[in-house]
């Protein structure tokens, strides 16, 4: 293993966006005196002139184009946040290995397997390490969920099921190229609540029940993807599946609902029960009904845990990082949805809108899912076992 640059040499990839981001915990850091920004790529610099000039007076080479940043800038970075679209997760973070550089690309790991293998092979030819931006797979809580898991604290895992709804209006669709769509130039994208906002909470599920430890992809029991926003994929989605050690996976997640359900992950095992709520606590309780709990870190302290084990594996290839091969789990899983179920377009007189400052604001309801989505949710079952169904036919893609 190459030893770092004392502090650690850094680049990112855009700085607008969710790269303000991931710019603003490489400040922090900088400011701490762990790490120095020596090079960025921002393709839009008139617009950031501000962060230019403030990263150019810090020291930092500032590039129009990444591929000139890393011919430039070859063996002189230890690490290189990609905070980027979809389509540019494998170009991007295989350009940054072969020039020398370790990654912290954001979720997902890649738009398709195909591209998650690439990468995994550029990463061991290299020898370099991609740490993928799933912030809560960082967050001390979920570790210690995890290792209490492990110890077999509610027994061995039957089943594990995942709700989120965070509505979000057609504004969210048209914020840029590659939002609801499936690919980009060519380029795989497959963007949904699974593979984006909620991205996270199906990771997490996997990792929990231990999908880290097989190459295996859960198997497809059955898929219901449902599009209310005019969108290439779809804005809501009740997904069941069993693992290869035979966990029942259940996930439900939209975008096309009025009323908010933060994240949640229930587990059940056979002594027990263990849950995960965002930004709340995770806590498990066995059949004698004590339950023991661990306080989670917001948003921003799970990024900034997020980050600095992606520094502290730069000295010590220990650290837990979320990685390519576990990251790819959840893109093996999109892309088995994605082909085995097309997705039906909901009537419009099935769906509410609401919205008061203009058509970009409204958001899309979707009459009786939000309560058939809870039944299904408790029940681990289909929406359509929940009584739910399109009273008008419905198209496809």
């Amino acid at each position: 293993m190459t030893v770092p640059s004392s502090p650690a040499r850094i680049a990112i990839i855009g700085v607008s966006g969710y790269g303000s981001i991931h710019l603003q915990l490489a400040r922090e850091s900088r400011d701490r005196g762990e790490i120095l920004i020596t090079a960025a790529a921002i393709i839009n610099p008139q617009e950031a002139a501000a962060v230019v000039a403030e990263l150019r007076a810090q020291g930092a080479e500032i590039f129009t184009d990444y591929a000139e940043m890393f011919r430039r800038q070859a063996g002189r970075i230890d690490l290189c946040l990609i905070p980027t679209g979809i389509h540019w997760h494998a170009r991007m973070t295989i350009a940054a290995l072969e020039s020398g550089a370790n990654v912290l690309v954001e979720k997902p790991l890649a738009g398709s397997v195909a591209e998650v293998e690439e990468i995994r092979r550029v990463e061991q030819r290299t020898g370099k390490f991609v740490a993928v931006g799933f912030q809560d797979f960082y967050e001390p809580g979920t570790i210690w969920l995890k290792h209490e898991l492990q110890r077999g604290v509610i027994g061995d895992i039957w089943s594990v099921r995942f709700l989120g709804v965070w509505p979000r209006p057609r504004g969210y669709f048209t914020r840029n190229n590659w939002a609801g769509r499936l690919q980009v130039d060519g380029v795989a994208v497959m963007d949904s609540p699974l593979n984006n906002a909620f991205a996270h909470f199906v990771m997490l599920s996997l990792f929990l029940v231990g999908a880290e430890t097989t190459a295996e992809t859960p198997t497809l029991e059955g898929v219901e993807l449902l599009r209310a926003h005019a969108i290439e994929s779809f804005d809501t989605a009740v997904v069941r599946s069993l693992s290869a050690r035979g966990v029942k996976l259940w996930f439900g997640a939209s975008h096309a609902c009025r009323e908010t359900v933060e994240p949640e992950i229930v587990i059940t095992g056979r002594h027990g029960q263990a849950c995960w709520r965002y930004e709340s606590e995770a806590w498990w309780r066995a059949t004698d009904g004590v339950t023991t709990r661990h306080a989670l870190l917001d948003i921003t302290g799970a990024r900034r845990a997020m980050f600095t084990a992606a520094l502290a594996r730069l000295r010590d290839p220990a650290v837990a990082i979320c990685t390519s091969e576990l990251a790819g789990r959840h893109t093996a899983l999109i892309e088995a949805i994605h082909r085995q179920a097309r997705v039906a377009v909901v009537p419009p007189d099935r769906i509410a809108w609401s919205g008061m400052n203009g058509e970009a604001s409204q958001v899309p309801d979707i009459l009786g899912m939000a309560e058939a989505m809870r039944r299904s949710y408790v029940a681990e079952q289909s929406l359509a076992a929940s009584g739910f169904s399109l009273a008008a036919p419905v198209g496809g893609s």
